[in-house]
């Protein structure tokens, strides 16, 4: 293992009353960069996503490379909360697409009215996943009386992309995507723009978190054709997929699996409408997300929740046929818990790589980071 050169670190956001985490960066069309998070309360105790009402996606934007950034903005709107991490496509003609999913929420009496009508989680049932859950929470720092600190329900929602004309400074319409006979999409590394004008976007089946899918564009990212599966195992935990357009036309994608913590890896050489069986990759950690560079160069970049916590990142010399793990990359360690993670970087000008993530400083406050560093390869 070994630490990159020319390495530089700095705190993009943070609120001391705010939990912000999960970030996606890309460079868009007209040079800037724009990057979307998560951001909740704060808490003593951690909720993600799928246990809290009040997260929203906002997006920041820097015109130098990182260098500063604009205050953030509530995206697509503040009607859109409750939401999971969201991903970011930045197309060729230059209109972004930002996706996300949303569950729907309720006060806990109407939660227990409508649950004669809907599925619906309650608070025992969150709770009783978090504290299974080695994520972020410790048992010892959840409270005994965590089921009524959280009085709400949750149902199910649905899977929306948003467009931007103008670099992700408005979103103009809303696109509600059908998942069925899925339970629903989750995604958080964006899209695939094919050469044929074709968006392919993979998603997870929320709140399963077990199967992996692909949903496709012919317009766009107007309109959305059917789920094609990618990924079913039955005894494997597939979500949180990161798909990238090879040289040669072929895509890669690397998914997380929760029950063993290794990413996995599937391909596509017909323009996603078939996918290899996923196969077992070297990397210990998740979520991943991968950057083309230098041409013929995979740099795949992920979080790492085992001491020393930190971001740690690998390269393919071969497409993704194999990978370097005997000489991995440190981006950054020293963060105090496994609290941390969701990297995902992008090409500078100057052939530098620079990668963002969330992680707790030594306040304890959770907030966005980024790492600007050089790869000698």
């Amino acid at each position: 293992m070994k630490r990159a050169s020319e390495i530089y670190h700095q705190t993009i956001y943070k609120d001391e009353y705010s939990y912000c985490a999960h970030p996606h960066i890309r460079k868009l069309l007209d040079g800037s960069w724009l990057l979307v998070f998560n951001r909740s309360v704060r808490r003593t105790f951690i909720l993600h996503p799928p246990e809290d009402p009040h997260y929203y996606n906002l997006t920041m934007r820097s015109h130098d490379e990182g260098r500063s950034w604009e205050a953030p903005q509530v995206t697509p709107g503040y009607d859109w909360y409750g939401v999971e991490c969201a991903g970011l496509t930045s197309l060729s003609n230059g209109a972004v697409l930002l996706n996300q999913w949303r569950f729907r929420w309720f006060p806990l009496a109407t939660a227990k009215k409508l649950s004669k009508h809907m599925s619906m989680v309650f608070p025992e049932d969150r709770v009783s996943v978090m504290k299974q859950s080695d994520e972020t929470n410790e048992p010892i720092n959840l409270p005994e009386e965590l089921a009524d600190l959280v009085p709400w329900g949750r149902s199910n929602g649905g899977t929306y992309v948003h467009r931007s004309t103008n670099f992700g400074m408005t979103w103009d319409e809303a696109v509600e995507v059908d998942t069925l006979p899925l339970s629903g999409g989750y995604g958080m590394r964006g899209a695939v723009e094919l050469c044929n004008g074709d968006i392919l976007l993979p998603l997870s089946d929320v709140p399963h978190y077990k199967k992996i899918f692909v949903v496709r564009s012919s317009d766009g990212g107007h309109s959305w054709g059917p789920p094609l599966l990618v990924a079913n195992e039955a005894d494997k935990e597939f979500e949180e997929p990161c798909a990238i357009l090879l040289p040669d036309d072929s895509i890669l994608m690397l998914l997380r699996e929760n029950k063993s913590h290794y990413l996995y890896q599937t391909e596509s050489r017909d323009g996603g409408w078939s996918w290899s069986k996923p196969m077992k990759t070297p990397i210990w950690g998740y979520p991943a997300d991968l950057l083309l560079f230098h041409d013929d160069l995979l740099f795949c970049v992920y979080g790492y929740r085992k001491q020393p916590f930190g971001i740690h990142a690998t390269i393919s010399y071969d497409m993704g046929k194999s990978w370097e793990m005997d000489n991995t990359w440190v981006v950054r360690d020293g963060f105090p818990n496994r609290d941390l993670g969701y990297p995902s970087s992008v090409l500078m000008t100057d052939g530098s790589i620079y990668v963002v993530y969330y992680g707790q400083d030594t306040n304890g406050i959770t907030g966005i980071h980024g790492t600007k560093l050089r790869v000698e390869v």
